[in-house]
């Protein structure tokens, strides 16, 4: 029988003997098409398909990379390409809304992933108006359906674009000279999340042309994906400190918690664009022009009901519960007023898209290569508009907060609650019934931020490529890009215009919904799952009408409005080697930064724009090495430097107030890179055409890395009231911190003749930061231990997949305070039904088990959040013509 994988080694020994001797790419091609064609090739089909091709780009890359490619078009094998990089041995993600928003890779945190289209940059931001601005792209932006795979390089090469710390990610995408001159496919698909009962069409067209001689070729993509996604979760507000001190005369311990503690249900109506355009010109055998168009867009309006019990508004603790660490762990809270809120957020402007525009060329000499790239990258995100509405109890005293008829201050009594932090929140309301809308009231239009977000990047980049006759060095690289990247996040507050009478008829009764019935199906206990809700469209029908008449206004938020400008020039040289039995590469890139944060200081009321200039450079030496011990077996070793740069927000040189908590963040342009030394080395074994089993060790030392500091100030309007203004918690971003991370890869694939087969791998990773205080933690993101298997059965009627992933317990990134969360696991499943030659039926299920993320506060040992996803189901049909 005709082995594959001997063909496929020839083949590629054949490419480089001709590329040395100075024969074209095209002609090598020819070749090998044509003695192909004198030989018996097994066509693998389906998962197997994908499997092979994903094995072979690790199996002959010269660094460490993996791969996930999709079985075919408009067939990748995940709904979120997240979803499908969490298969690969060393990587982890992150989840917010269900779907993956971010990715880890060998221990470092999801901001420090480098994620590329084809290569390049793509300008990103967000639209969760209190999330910090990073640089990594959103996966929520991009189907999976126009990917054709997945790179994931785990060590770096010198003509790679700098940036990560953990891995790169190099998303690619279909050329129309690649495939056949006639590729047309439509696709329907219905969706339906376990939270909420609507059902959701998506649908997708890709169609791909080229004419006789391969020399013209037209490819255009078009996808709409809607769902109805969501979440519910019980969840602390605005970090942890001491509210009531100690009582010396009743012996009552200090009351130290959360802010506040919500019940939220969080729905989103989700539909996400994403359009491709790719003209390709090949005139000749030895030239090449693409002429990439891509653009992606999410809206996601949304409401976030949330139900508050707020300890720091009420007038004092009483049967305090504190735990070792100082924490409460359960009180009874007196009545205060407004010490319960309903806080229903309408958001109906919630937009990101981002697009690429990229013309690629490459000429192939006879004794050179030369390629070039230009393009731009735009992005625009953020939340306008709105609505945040505080209701509170119907006996707390006044109109609206702040009522000038009791000079005195207000007070409650139906706001009284009891409440347990030991595991999932759970919540007695003292006097209060929750699902009776007469008796909450309105207190105000609460002022909230606004955020829009610009970010526009242009690079250009030259390639050279030199093959060489040593017996050794047998190529070398050189390179040149240059970069820009202006980042700009413009912020507004709303100032209400409080007047007694803004809501007419403002008893609850008047404008409620309904009950929420059976939230938090997944938490045990006595948790807050029921509660009247707000009839958001006739809310919305009347806040409208405010923002018409000049009621509400937004006025800028200079603390949080900001620009980062940089422009980075990068240079390579690389050279790969080769002789008998081993292969590999090495190289320097050298990067040059040249950063300036624009913002606002205030003094008193007024407000002043200034700027600071920063600058940094990169030496980055690499090296990567390839040895065949067998046929089979290979020993991989690598070393190389890297960096990679701090979110935008961090560099944020301003200061932003949230004035109803009484907190302030802010960022620090003078921040550095993350920099890390790193060494890999692993071995391969190839023990069937598509069957591996392999083991890696790597190691990083890390150093400049970023924490959150907090103080308590005198920040002029932090706080509600003026006496207030000292007591500011503000929290700021410092470097200086080191982190080693030392880890353990394992990896596992087999395809067996009946049809069965599987892909695991298990990732160990030991990782340690010491903060500037001398405080030892994990990474942030990181777990210690990450499992993934997937396994799959296919024939010629059907494809069945089922997936699971499971990480240990991991360090929140990017809140307010440490915090922990404990492991998680999810189960994924998929059947797809051959129904005709070019007509595929599928079923996917994700998160089957609807499993929920709880996480704990790391410094008073509380319960910080338990996040409920919910299961996602997808049924759809793909005609391939």
């Amino acid at each position: 029988m005709f082995n594959q994988r001997i063909f496929k080694t020839s083949l590629l020994a054949v490419c480089v003997g001709q590329a040395l001797a100075g024969v074209s790419v095209h002609a090598v091609e020819a070749e090998g098409q044509a003695a192909a064609e004198n030989m018996e090739v097994i066509e693998v089909r389906g998962i197997r398909r994908s499997v092979e091709a994903s094995m072979n780009t690790k199996r002959f890359a010269n660094a460490v990379v993996d791969a996930v490619t999709a079985e075919d078009i408009g067939k990748f094998p995940d709904k979120n390409i997240g979803d499908a990089l969490q298969r690969i041995s060393g990587v982890s993600v992150d989840r917010q809304y269900g779907e993956v928003s971010g990715v880890t890779i060998r221990g470092t945190a999801p901001e420090h992933t480098r994620i590329l289209l084809n290569g390049q940059t793509v300008a990103s931001t967000s639209w969760y108006d209190l999330g910090p601005a990073t640089r990594t792209f959103n996966m929520e932006l991009l189907s999976a359906e126009q990917v054709a795979g997945v790179e994931v390089y785990k060590t770096p090469e010198a003509s790679m674009e700098e940036g990560a710390l953990g891995g790169t990610v190099n998303l690619k995408t279909r050329k129309p000279l690649d495939l056949d001159a006639h590729t047309y496919q439509v696709s329907g698909e219905l969706s339906q999340s376990s939270l909420y009962d609507d059902t959701k069409p998506s649908y997708s067209f890709l169609g791909s042309w080229k004419d006789d001689d391969s020399k013209w070729g037209i490819l255009g993509a078009y996808s709409v994906e809607e769902i109805v996604d969501g979440r519910h979760v019980l969840e602390s507000l605005s970090g942890y400190y001491e509210y009531f001190p100690k009582n010396t005369g009743t012996g009552q311990e200090s009351t130290v918690g959360a802010w506040g503690i919500g019940s939220q249900a969080f729905k989103a109506e989700r539909e996400r664009t994403s359009s491709q355009v790719t003209l390709q010109f090949a005139p000749t055998e030895s030239l090449d022009f693409t002429l990439d168009y891509f653009a992606f867009e999410l809206d996601n309006p949304h409401v976030n009901h949330n139900f508050l019990t707020i300890g720091a508004r009420g007038a004092g603790a009483s049967d305090v519960v504190n735990n070792s660490k100082g924490g409460t762990e359960k009180a009874t809270i007196k009545p205060g007023y407004a010490s319960i809120i309903y806080n229903p957020v309408v958001r109906n402007a919630v937009n990101m898209q981002s697009d690429v525009l990229n013309l690629s060329g490459k000429y192939s000499g006879d004794t050179f290569e030369l390629s070039g790239v230009i393009g731009r990258s735009t992005s625009e995100g953020g939340t306008q508009g709105g609505a945040s509405s505080w209701w509170i109890p119907a006996t707390d005293d006044g109109d609206r907060i702040g009522d000038p008829a009791f000079p005195n201050g207000q007070g409650g009594t139906d706001g009284g609650f009891t409440y347990d932090a030991t595991g999932p929140y759970q919540v007695w309301l003292t006097s209060l019934d929750a699902t009776d809308a007469s008796q909450l009231k309105f207190a105000q239009e609460a002022n909230y931020e606004t955020t829009v977000q610009d970010h526009d990047v242009t690079y250009a980049q030259l390639d050279f490529s030199l093959p060489l006759d040593g017996d050794f060095f047998n190529k070398l690289e050189a390179g040149v890009k240059y970069n820009t990247s202006d980042f700009e996040r413009v912020a507004f507050n709303r100032n209400p215009k409080e007047v007694i009478g803004f809501v007419p008829n403002g008893n609850f009764s008047n404008w409620s919904g309904g009950v929420f019935n059976g939230l938090h199906s997944q938490s045990s206990g006595h948790t807050l799952n029921s509660y009247a809700y707000l009839d958001t469209d006739k809310w919305w029908a009347f806040i409208s009408d405010k923002y018409a008449k000049g009621e509400l206004v937004e006025v800028a938020n200079f603390g949080n409005t900001f620009t980062v400008s940089e422009d980075m020039l990068a240079l390579y040289v690389q050279t790969d080697f080769s002789g008998e039995n081993f292969r590999g590469n090495m190289g320097l890139r050298y990067i040059d930064t040249d950063q300036t944060s624009s913002g606002y200081t205030r003094n008193g009321a007024a407000v002043s724009p200034f700027e600071e200039d920063a600058s940094y450079d990169n030496w980055l030496p690499s090296i990567n090495f390839a040895y065949d011990l067998s046929d089979d077996l290979i020993l991989r070793a690598g070393a190389s430097s890297v960096m990679s740069r701090v979110n935008y927000s961090d560099l944020n040189p301003g200061l932003a107030i949230e004035a109803n908590f009484g907190s302030a963040s802010g960022g620090n342009p003078f921040l550095k890179p993350y920099e890390a030394d790193q060494a890999d080395l692993g071995l391969e074994w190839y023990f069937t055409e598509s069957s591996m089993a392999s083991a890696a060790m790597f190691y990083k030392d890390i150093s400049n890395m970023v924490y959150s500091t907090q103080t308590v100030e005198y920040v002029q309007g932090c706080g509600p009231t003026e006496p207030e203004w000292n007591k500011c918690r503000v929290t700021k971003p410092q470097s200086g911190g080191d982190g080693e991370v030392l880890g353990v890869e394992l990896q596992l694939q087999h395809n067996f003749d009946n049809g069965f087969g599987f892909i695991s791998n298990y990732t160990y990773v030991d990782s340690e930061t010491v903060t500037p205080g001398g405080d030892t933690q994990m990474v942030p993101g990181v777990s210690e231990n990450t499992f993934n298997t997937t396994v799959f059965f296919e024939n010629d009627y059907i494809s069945t997949r089922v997936a699971y992933n499971w990480r240990s317990e991991y360090i929140g990134v990017g809140s307010v305070q440490n915090v922990l969360n404990d492991s998680y696991q999810q189960v994924d499943a998929s059947i797809i039904w051959h129904a005709m030659e070019n007509l595929d039926i599928s079923l996917e299920g994700v998160n089957l088990t609807n499993e929920v993320i709880q996480s704990y506060d790391v410094n008073y040992g509380l319960t910080q959040n338990t996040i409920e996803f919910g299961s996602r189901y997808y049924l759809g049909a793909a005609y391939r013509f």
